[in-house]
């Protein structure tokens, strides 16, 4: 009797463990759902929120928390609503720099950079979109299968975008040194001096889109500063 009862107190304790580890694993499939692919009880926000909890907590150090926080904030909804928003600017880019290709004299660079700047920046902003939208479907239809970013993750991706970066940060910095090399140029042709002048329209359209994407990029490290700061903090 002893013995039975002993065997029977040890199957409850084990059908107890084991209960215990499946509602264990039940909530952490609950928590990698909505960590992914949200619910609809939480708000997107939320699920942006405890993403970037979880990389602060599977980050090894600082340039991995950096990198990791980085790549989620840029795979976030209002990261992908604002570069759709975006596609404006190398559009108006490559329009004024067709439209006025041969009427800055002073610096007939700009121009160029304008349109050369504005074809790479529509297929950087498309291809960062691109991935965007397919890495959130990919997110709501299965995030157990690791082979579903495969097109986004590969090295060749990877490698071409990072060169298109690189090469637009360059081009960036040409064009600052272009434009204000030549700041407030005469804005009509010269008798006397026929090419020391460069149109109004393309030379202000420059500077506006070239302060505008320093004030995006400095608001860009300000967010991302003040993140990783909060997860430093929280994790402390």
């Amino acid at each position: 009797m002893a013995s039975k009862g002993h065997l029977e107190y040890e199957k409850s304790k084990q059908n107890c463990y084991k209960s215990m580890e499946d509602q264990r694993r039940l909530e952490q499939t609950a928590m990698r759902s909505v960590a992914r692919h949200g619910n609809d009880s939480m708000p997107d926000y939320g699920a942006f929120l405890y993403q970037i909890r979880e990389v602060g907590k599977e980050s090894e150090n600082c340039v991995d928390l950096t990198c990791k926080t980085s790549e989620t904030v840029c795979n976030s909804l209002f990261v992908t609503v604002c570069i759709s928003a975006f596609l404006a600017l190398p559009v108006a880019m490559i329009s004024m720099g067709v439209k006025y290709l041969e009427d800055c004299p002073k610096e007939p660079r700009i121009p160029v950079y304008l349109l050369l700047g504005g074809c790479l920046g529509i297929i950087k902003l498309l291809s960062s979109l691109w991935r965007n939208i397919q890495t959130r479907r990919y997110q709501n239809v299965s995030f157990d299968d690791p082979d579903d970013d495969c097109a986004f993750t590969s090295s060749t991706y990877r490698t071409m975008d990072t060169m298109l970066f690189l090469f637009l940060c360059g081009w960036q910095i040409a064009g600052t040194y272009w434009t204000f090399k030549i700041w407030t140029p005469h804005f009509k042709q010269l008798l006397y001096e026929p090419s020391n002048w460069c149109d109004q329209t393309v030379y202000m359209f420059t500077v506006y889109q070239l302060c505008t994407c320093y004030v995006v990029m400095a608001a860009f490290v300000l967010v991302l500063a003040m993140l990783i700061c909060y997860l430093v903090c929280s994790c402390r």
